[in-house]
């Protein structure tokens, strides 16, 4: 049976039926039931993977070169006028295309600025293989700066809210819904996140989760509940709260290096190329 089979009963039904909920962006977003797919961008939104489309589209051609026609983007694209519309939008708000009206008018591809471009990354980014592991590995470089920057704050309030944080966690795995596991495990490191006062390393570490929150929300669509199992990254959430605890960086560096969303699944298969299988 797999995750998104809503079949079962018991509590083996209660973890299949929130497994395919969790926290990217909001968790009105991940409370919604959807097919993953290729046309199923955050939310679930096809404007999303419209857009998204039209960004690819816009990146492999030359700034300024045009790219045709709303009427040809909405053909491309497979979507009505109001999404390519919405689409559309997107697309220009983030920089990557601009229009022009009259004879020889029509969508233009743009040089977007590099912070357009990284919120683009970001927004295509949840469904990619790659885009996974090299979110991983970007997480992995600035761990020492953010660990750094946490116990430079660190007070015993802080530990003992971590400690609460930790504790939500073990009582989610306890209930054995998979939704308000990820959702415990997201809010320990959202804490964690906001302890540093580095506004910019924080937005990207919690980018980074969005990530790897999103991916983890798409395998939990094709796996059977047997495959689930939030042991792994209760150790290393417990290893992390106590390097934290006493104020051991080397230990808090390496457990937050070794969390990755996938490590829920037992079968271990986080990527294609295995750059981030971390199970222990």
């Amino acid at each position: 049976m797999s995750a998104g089979d809503h079949t079962g009963g018991g509590e083996d039904a209660a973890m299949i039926d929130a497994a395919s909920e969790g926290p990217a962006y909001s968790r009105e977003i991940w409370s919604r039931a959807i097919d993953v797919g290729s046309t199923v961008a955050l939310g679930g939104s096809r404007a999303e993977a419209a857009a998204g489309q039209i960004a690819r589209l816009a990146a492999a051609v030359r700034a300024g070169e045009r790219i045709g026609s709303k009427d040809d983007l909405r053909k491309l694209c497979g979507v009505s006028v109001g999404t390519i519309n919405e689409a559309i939008k997107l697309a220009q708000t983030r920089g990557v295309i601009t229009s022009r009206p009259g004879p020889g008018g029509g969508l233009f591809a743009c040089d977007p600025s590099p912070l357009s471009r990284m919120n683009g990354w970001f927004r295509t980014a949840a469904d990619d293989d790659s885009a996974f592991a090299e979110s991983v590995q970007i997480r992995d470089a600035i761990a020492p700066l953010l660990i750094d920057e946490v116990l430079r704050c660190y007070t015993l309030a802080d530990q003992e809210a971590l400690a609460e944080h930790l504790a939500r966690v073990h009582r989610a795995q306890e209930s054995n819904v998979v939704s308000d596991y990820i959702w415990a495990a997201w809010d320990l490191h959202a804490y964690l996140a906001d302890l540093g006062k580095g506004g910019l390393l924080n937005t990207l570490y919690l980018s980074i989760m969005d990530v790897g929150t999103t991916y983890l929300r798409a395998k939990l669509e094709t796996v059977a509940v047997e495959d689930i199992d939030p042991t792994p990254m209760t150790r290393t959430m417990e290893d992390l709260v106590d390097g934290l605890a006493r104020r051991d960086r080397e230990a808090a560096v390496d457990a937050l290096r070794r969390t990755v969303p996938t490590m829920v699944l037992s079968s271990s298969e986080s990527v294609s190329d295995g750059t981030v299988d971390r199970s222990e």
